[in-house]
């Protein structure tokens, strides 16, 4: 592969948030807003994902484009993987864990709500987006308790919004410590400080490499594309990139284990027609790796037995039933999709978030 050199002056400065807006509206036209969250993986760098979301951006508007619905579309780095100071990271100490990352990823949820909402005195609810969530790798584990943090505020009364559909890519939501990946990252939990003292490490490498020839020692171990290299250096050249994502995967390892959602996130609560349209379970799909080795395919195979109807495995997303969807890759897709697969992928998204929106039509119109 040809080595893309870093231009002159190269910084490996990125974004710590995404966001592509939605066309403008149109005089005299009634549009319904859909704001696509997407929660971002371990290391939880957002740039990683910059061609898939900016791929699924274009796709979107092409494949809507004479349609009223519009699509906001935004992504964070997770709390301690910023490169740059943000307030954000007020909302918790750093190096944050699985918790805290679900609560600010809630925190920047409702704020991005309240951005796209207009700010009318009155009818409120029916002019707030719909959401569609999208999740990957650990972040589909912070999806999952999002919408269930959702659905009990909904039924309080604290939440006005809906969350009509999850997208879950290459999900590690169950016995994580059960992975070929996970075997091994659990016995190096068990050294003293592995998190402080890698981080130390890495700061006296960076400290001493200049930040062109990082990139370049990046580059050729890795042989990542542009964005994923340079995403890269941002992050082991951050000031506590490395001891947050071993902070955080260590905490992974003890939070993930069994199936501890209720039967209303599965969509349990019965039949669209026979649920209140604000708190019915939102459309979820899982698309799992073939042989990902942060999910034991034992666990992955039990998940979709136990959880997945025989209907839903014959007619697929959208019918009546609405139980999750699951689909097992068959094109050979990394876990890491977003280093060199973001456009496979986002063609996949781009048809569930498609179907997931018809669904919702129908649901309106009935």
């Amino acid at each position: 592969m040809e080595s893309v050199r870093p231009p002159s002056g190269f910084s490996a400065e990125i974004k710590n948030v995404l966001r592509y807006s939605a066309r403008p509206i149109l005089d005299g036209i009634e549009t319904e807003d859909i704001l696509v969250f997407f929660i971002t993986g371990n290391p939880g760098l957002i740039s990683y994902y910059e061609p898939f979301l900016a791929t699924l951006k274009s796709l979107l508007s092409t494949s809507f484009s004479s349609s009223s619905t519009r699509f906001h579309i935004c992504g964070f780095s997770l709390a301690g993987f910023d490169t740059l100071k943000t307030q954000d990271e007020m909302i918790c100490t750093l190096p944050a864990g699985l918790q805290d990352q679900i609560l600010r990823i809630e925190i920047l949820l409702h704020k991005e709500v309240r951005l796209i909402r207009p700010p009318l005195p009155s009818n409120r609810s029916e002019m707030a987006p719909k959401v569609i969530l999208i999740g990957h790798s650990v972040g589909s584990f912070i999806l999952l308790e999002i919408i269930s943090r959702h659905l009990m505020n909904v039924k309080s009364g604290r939440e006005d919004f809906q969350i009509v559909g999850g997208i879950l890519l290459f999900p590690t939501i169950t016995h994580l410590s059960k992975s070929s990946s996970g075997l091994v990252f659990s016995k190096l939990c068990r050294i003293p400080h592995l998190a402080l003292v890698a981080g130390i490490l890495v700061r006296t490498l960076v400290f001493v490499v200049p930040i062109a020839i990082l990139y370049e020692i990046v580059k050729l171990v890795t042989a990542f594309p542009m964005h994923a290299a340079k995403t890269t250096t941002a992050f082991i050249q951050s000031p506590i990139g490395v001891r947050q994502a071993l902070h955080l995967a260590k905490d992974e390892m003890l939070m993930i284990t069994g199936d501890k959602w209720q039967e209303e996130i599965w969509g349990a609560t019965g039949k669209p027609k026979e649920a209140e349209q604000d708190t019915a379970s939102p459309q979820l799909v899982f698309y799992w790796g073939k042989e990902d080795h942060w999910v034991a395919n034992q666990t992955r195979d039990e998940l979709i037995a136990a959880r997945t109807s025989q209907s839903i495995k014959r007619t697929g997303l959208g019918r009546e039933n609405r139980g999750p969807y699951m689909l097992i890759d068959q094109d050979s897709i990394p876990h890491s999709f977003c280093i060199d697969h973001s456009e496979v992928i986002a063609e996949k998204v781009q048809q569930w978030i498609k179907e997931i929106v018809d669904v919702e039509t129908r649901r309106d119109s009935s």
